[in-house]
């Protein structure tokens, strides 16, 4: 009975111990934007922004124009307050990618650019230059909705 006891003492120590460390993490938390933690959540870990982001993503509809995986992504990384910010949005994050991001090995190149290899050679071959024409115009035309919507029309591409 004696030994019960303690084991249960010992849990509850480890769960008040527990308890305290994750106040003292919040509290201890380093960003000048503590007060947003209550809009979208504090995370202390990873794992802990990541299961929030899901929780709120999973009843959202995925698709390019306003709802897609950079949203996601600025979501988890404002729950962190990665580098002191809670104001990542798509353009941040595909700007950090471009910036800071690295190949794994060459067969990651290989495989993320051939298929759009392929696409413009064929593009190229059938249609001529006015496919080419056609992309850039819509790469600029979805450049702009992004710049738009994340910078002038903020809640247009909020999910």
């Amino acid at each position: 009975m004696l030994i019960l006891l303690l084991v249960l003492l010992l849990d509850i120590f480890n769960l008040i111990e527990n308890s305290v460390a994750f106040r003292l993490n919040l509290t201890g938390h380093a960003c000048k934007h503590g007060y947003k933690h209550s809009e979208y959540g504090a995370a202390i870990t990873w794992d802990d922004a990541l299961q929030s982001s899901m929780r709120h993503f999973e009843h959202k509809t995925y698709n390019l124009f306003t709802c897609n995986c950079h949203s996601f992504v600025a979501n988890c990384l404002n729950r962190l307050c990665y580098g002191g910010s809670m104001d990542w949005n798509m353009i941040d994050v595909a700007i950090l990618i471009l910036s800071k991001g690295h190949w794994i090995e060459w067969k990651s190149v290989v495989r993320s650019f051939l298929p759009f290899a392929i696409v413009l050679c064929l593009g190229v071959v059938l249609v001529g230059w006015p496919f080419l024409v056609g992309l850039f115009s819509f790469s600029l035309l979805l450049m702009g909705w992004f710049l738009l919507g994340t910078y002038c029309f903020k809640s247009m591409l909020e999910c």
